[in-house]
């Protein structure tokens, strides 16, 4: 992809900045960062969009592990600088690295918290099951996309992310 490259050590400024003009300062008290400060994010994973050396949007992953049994990975953070959203940068990063995750055939799912309308279209469903997530989550924003079959729960079943 032409304007899509891997994060390199020297954007991280750039990329805390978008993060911050995103997010704001209250992105460290979401339950997603409970697991960030535990696992670093994935390298190979990590990536930019960038024009004419400006960084207009970025997504990271990093490791999570589902009822000790599934490996997968979170989303995120998924940020468009807020004068472009709408451009489809962060919807080209989403399918660029989804399709990287699924090549990589090691995960068996992917997590991310956000909005149903926007990931449905890259095949994330909601949860049914009771949700043991790394602190409060809005379970309705809680969304798994399967990247391995054998991945089923009843409905009876609870979630716990670890």
């Amino acid at each position: 992809m032409k304007n899509v490259r891997l994060v390199k050590k020297s954007d991280s400024k750039k990329v805390n900045a978008l993060l911050n003009s995103t997010f704001g300062p209250g992105r460290f008290a979401r339950s997603v960062y409970r697991l960030r400060e535990q696992r670093p994010y994935e390298e190979h994973l990590s990536f930019v969009y960038e024009q004419k050396n400006n960084i207009l949007a970025c997504i990271s992953y990093c490791k999570t592990i589902l009822n000790n049994q599934f490996s997968g990975l979170l989303l995120g953070p998924l940020a468009v600088e807020l004068k472009f959203k709408g451009q489809g940068f962060g919807v080209q990063l989403v399918e660029y690295t989804l399709e990287l995750a699924m090549e990589e055939n090691k995960h068996d799912f992917v997590i991310v918290v956000g909005d149903f309308d926007y990931y449905e279209r890259f095949g994330f469903n909601k949860i049914s099951q009771k949700v043991n997530f790394y602190g409060p989550v809005d379970k309705g924003k809680l969304l798994i996309k399967q990247l391995k079959k054998g991945l089923s729960f009843s409905n009876k079943d609870s979630i716990k992310f670890s």
